[in-house]
């Protein structure tokens, strides 16, 4: 990208640190230098947001490069490649997950880097906005209100291929008594084997697949079949949608776990 001025796009290097002072920073297209550090990318259209969240990010992920953007379009072909983005954060601030120019950057995104773990950053707390990022394949949805400290531990998490829910929306979730969403979760649980009882519980603590073959006993292979099974039953995608799907049920297992 060698003549072309990109003053939308920045790198902040894993040098930087906040001190009262600028830090320091890269043109976009010269992300070759960090192609061997771990990186992590910020997209936001908003100027002021994205400089201030991407210096706070750099501040705190000190080993890491933070790249920013505007948007998916400023984001030069060379720079995907050189730099091993782990994590992808998107600013979608009170833009419903339906918002068709949201729907249009993610689908970008995809195209640009299909396997990119993505984290949403957004100023909607809404149960149904993220039980529909997480049907995209959202692997994260940080409410803006999360402290800095919190929203580096999901983005960490992410790139370690876990995912993360807020709390504050599955509350909402969990006050809607009689939603339809609570309807089906009691009516699937009636099909639930013993079994796949004991896969939910630790689903619902956040165990991974290996972890979970450790407590029962049984393959990893196993445990996917029975996540297979259950979404199946529930008619979803992804393990984080059993979650969200089932917590009401969640509330009425009172049986402690063996591991």
């Amino acid at each position: 990208m060698q003549g072309v001025a990109m003053p939308k796009d920045i790198c902040l290097t894993p040098d930087s640190s906040y001190s009262g002072e600028e830090p320091d920073i890269l043109p976009c297209g010269k992300i070759d230098r960090a192609s061997r550090t771990p990186a992590i990318l910020y997209i936001d259209h908003k100027s002021l947001t994205r400089e201030c969240v991407g210096q706070q990010l750099a501040t705190h992920l000190p080993a890491t490069a933070v790249v920013i953007a505007a948007g998916i379009q400023d984001i030069p072909k060379e720079a995907s490649e050189a730099s091993p983005f782990m994590v992808c954060i998107l600013n979608k601030h009170t833009a419903p997950i339906g918002d068709p120019e949201l729907a249009d950057q993610l689908s970008q995104l995809t195209d640009l880097a299909p396997n990119l773990p993505l984290v949403v950053l957004s100023g909607v707390e809404d149960a149904g906005d993220i039980v529909k990022a997480f049907g995209l394949g959202i692997r994260g949805y940080i409410p803006v209100n999360l402290p800095i400290e919190q929203a580096v531990g999901v983005i960490r998490l992410v790139s370690a291929g876990g995912s993360f829910v807020p709390s504050s929306i599955l509350s909402l979730s969990r006050n809607a008594a009689h939603s339809d969403t609570n309807r089906k979760a009691h009516h699937c649980a009636e099909r639930f084997s013993p079994r796949q009882m004991e896969v939910l519980q630790r689903l619902w603590q956040g165990k991974q697949n290996k972890t979970i073959a450790y407590d029962l006993d049984v393959s990893e292979s196993t445990v996917k079949v029975h996540i297979r099974h259950i979404m199946k039953k529930l008619k979803v995608s992804n393990r984080t949608q059993v979650v969200l799907l089932t917590q009401s049920l969640n509330e009425n297992v009172g049986a402690p776990l063996q591991n």
